[in-house]
């Protein structure tokens, strides 16, 4: 009997490149998401903000797989219809995914739709939040429920009802190794949501890095900060990306509006994205995303002794 050929590798390869080249068209978000809210570290989530780092590379594998969540959010939803339960997948007045904002725009989260109809509270709207798990990770959500198991799913559904003006969230999670289906209504508590918002508005616009969370990362207790994409910036020295967000001069526009406008005080005008990610010959770091005390300064450059003993000065090109 002839031998079985090896697997062919290199076609399950470029389905994974394939994944990460529609991602990397995608671009990067520029907002402050409601989904991000399960860490307890706001220096990790300001970093981000700021784009102090570069955004998270995922490869192809991991891409799919997120794909696949998203496929099982539609399945769930075709199977919530079966059972009588209306879902408005789009806002009406938009014809879009739902989405809600606040903080100028900044605050920015979608909602995988509006249900009513719901088995012992058919005449309730509810937001809906459709997530799969993995074997463990559901077991914890069974026995613990979803505000103790997933605090950052929670916040995120406290965050919706909130701004939507709705008082109930159905949370629907599949696991994903057995297809088991959990569903549990969860009632708006409006000083989490205040508590949450208040937490958005100190991150948008601190001009300091918020305190560390671990001073050591390589601390048993301080596992997490090893995957945090803003390790480097955080606890390892290294200087943060070059954008108008980390610069001194530039601040977020929190007002009534939904536009999510930046504003250069240097050059007393409102930023695009693409200016933002560019930044300017005028640049000026934060100093708290310096590695180093600030020592001296005047208009157009700071000075700051390093770790190390030498003294570096962040220097702009005067204005002409």
């Amino acid at each position: 009997m002839a031998e079985l050929p090896e697997p062919i590798a290199h076609l399950s390869e470029a389905i994974y490149r394939t994944y990460a080249a529609r991602r990397g068209s995608e671009g990067e978000r520029s907002y402050l998401g409601m989904s991000t809210f399960g860490t307890e570290c706001d220096r990790a989530l300001w970093y981000a903000w700021r784009k102090a780092h570069p955004p998270e590379v995922f490869d192809g594998r991991k891409l799919r797989l997120f794909a696949t969540g998203h496929r099982e959010e539609a399945r769930l939803i075709e199977d919530l219809r079966a059972i009588g339960v209306r879902i408005e997948e789009v806002d009406p007045q938009t014809g879009e995914q739902w989405a809600v904002s606040s903080l100028g725009g900044h605050l920015r989260g979608h909602l995988d739709g509006i249900a009513t109809n719901v088995p012992d509270a058919p005449k309730t709207a509810h937001v809906l939040e459709c997530k799969t798990h993995g074997d463990k990770s559901y077991k914890e959500l069974i026995k613990h429920g979803v505000e103790k198991s997933k605090p950052g799913h929670y916040a995120q559904m406290q965050l919706y009802m909130h701004h939507e003006g709705v008082d109930r969230a159905l949370y629907v999670a599949v696991n994903k190794n057995d297809d088991s289906i959990f569903t549990q209504r969860v009632a708006y508590d409006r000083q989490v949501a205040e508590r949450l918002i208040g937490r958005a508005r100190r991150i948008i616009q601190a001009t300091n890095a918020p305190a560390k969370l671990f001073d050591d990362p390589t601390s048993k207790a301080a596992f997490v900060c090893q995957w945090c994409p803003a390790l480097a910036v955080c606890h390892e020295g290294a200087l943060a990306q070059f954008n108008c967000r980390t610069c001194l001069h530039s601040t977020p526009v929190v007002d009534d509006s939904d536009n999510a406008t930046w504003h250069c005080e240097l050059h007393e005008r409102d930023l695009s994205l693409a200016e933002q990610a560019a930044g300017c010959p005028q640049h000026l770091y934060l100093p708290s995303l310096v590695p180093g005390e600030q020592i001296d300064a005047d208009e157009y450059s700071v000075t700051y002794q390093m770790p190390d003993g030498t003294t570096w000065v962040d220097e702009a090109v005067p204005c002409s």
